[in-house]
């Protein structure tokens, strides 16, 4: 990998690869807004302690009094957006991160301004510490840092002492571009500090296998599915007949084979995120306010689907209604897995029944 390519993917995508970036973008979302919450609360609190502050108190705070006060009002709406906005509109997530920024910077530059015969010292301070509060792309950040430093530069020029004027552009620029370095190489241990992360937490709760969530994921999981309903919960069991048989006849590869199409059947149904391998050959799925007469017809099309590979599998359902006084999670699985032990005592029946026929015919 040449020097320029090395360059060109730190800037980029952080130091990540371009397909592992975009696979983190939905989690980049999810940690800024938690971090935006935390922020924007941080700010409203030093707003308005500031603004009170400077309300019973003269000379340089008191002049600032209005200034607090707008920032306070204005992080106090980022932070209501952040809480009640965003959590369903996450791709407006990035936009209220800059709006946040920008007020930082906004601020930094005001208090640089209130004494013209000073050389700046807080627009400096947010420009090195802003850019490294949120997950973002590099290339952005030094785009947002190289505006800032215009900016500032500009007003700088029409609003500052001429003594002043050339020491604070430079500091600027100087910092500016120590900002962009710092912030390049920051993000880049950010990221990839997140991506192992995300890796690790994948690998705890993945059957490597199925790619369905596995028996730790499901256990702890399990109690927190009553918490999201608000009509139903639905449980369906699945059980994998012949896999013992099929390892042993034609091989593990086989079997494998099977637990892998069977997953991917259910996955597709119920997602990949409330589906889990919970033994060797069982399955459980849950649906949240699903439609409970639709699950036979959905369980029917499965098991189709599965046949038409040469696969059986039993499956068994129950349903948890909200209006239910007392409900255990554990009791709905119970009831679930005890359908599923009907279903399978049928399979193995009609088995039997098969090949007494075929004796019979024989004979």
């Amino acid at each position: 990998m040449n020097y320029s390519h090395k360059v060109k993917k730190l800037f980029l995508n952080a130091g990540l690869e371009k397909e592992e970036y975009f696979k983190m973008v939905p989690i980049m979302r999810e940690e800024n807004l938690i971090l935006l919450r935390v922020f924007s609360q941080l700010a409203v609190v030093m707003f308005i302690s500031l603004f009170f502050v400077s309300y019973f108190s003269t000379g340089f705070a008191s002049v600032n009094s209005k200034a607090y006060f707008a920032f306070a009002i204005i992080m106090l709406v980022i932070l209501i957006c952040a809480r009640l906005l965003l959590p369903k509109q996450q791709k407006l997530v990035m936009l209220f991160v800059y709006l946040f920024e920008i007020m930082l910077f906004v601020f930094g530059i005001h208090i640089s301004m209130l004494h013209v015969e000073k050389p700046a010292v807080s627009a400096v301070a947010f420009l090195l510490v802003s850019p490294l509060l949120f997950y973002d792309r590099p290339v952005r950040l030094t785009f947002l840092i190289a505006i800032v430093v215009a900016v500032f530069s500009v007003i700088v020029v029409n609003v500052k002492n001429p003594d002043v004027i050339q020491s604070d552009v430079w500091n600027m620029i100087t910092f500016g571009i120590v900002a962009v370095a710092t912030t390049v190489f920051i993000m880049s241990i950010k990221m990839k500090a997140l991506s192992q992360s995300r890796q690790i937490e994948f690998l705890s709760q993945t059957d490597l296998l199925t790619g369905a969530k596995n028996r730790n994921h499901y256990e702890n999981q399990l109690v927190k599915y009553p918490q999201m309903c608000n009509n139903n919960l639905i449980c369906v069991y699945a059980d994998v007949n012949g896999l013992h048989e099929m390892n042993n006849n034609e091989g593990h590869q086989a079997g494998d084979k099977m637990l892998q199409e069977v997953a991917r059947v259910m996955q597709q149904r119920f997602g990949p995120e409330d589906t889990y391998r919970i033994g060797g050959d069982e399955f459980v799925c849950f649906r949240v306010d699903g439609r409970a007469e639709n699950i036979p017809s959905e369980i029917n099309l499965m098991s189709q689907e599965l046949k038409e590979m040469n696969y059986y599998v039993s499956f068994g359902f129950s349903v948890y209604e909200v209006s239910q006084d007392e409900f255990d999670v554990y009791d709905l699985v119970k009831e679930a897995e005890s359908c599923m032990f009907d279903a399978k005592r049928e399979y193995y029946s009609d088995m039997d029944n098969s090949r007494t026929n075929r004796n019979d015919q024989g004979e």
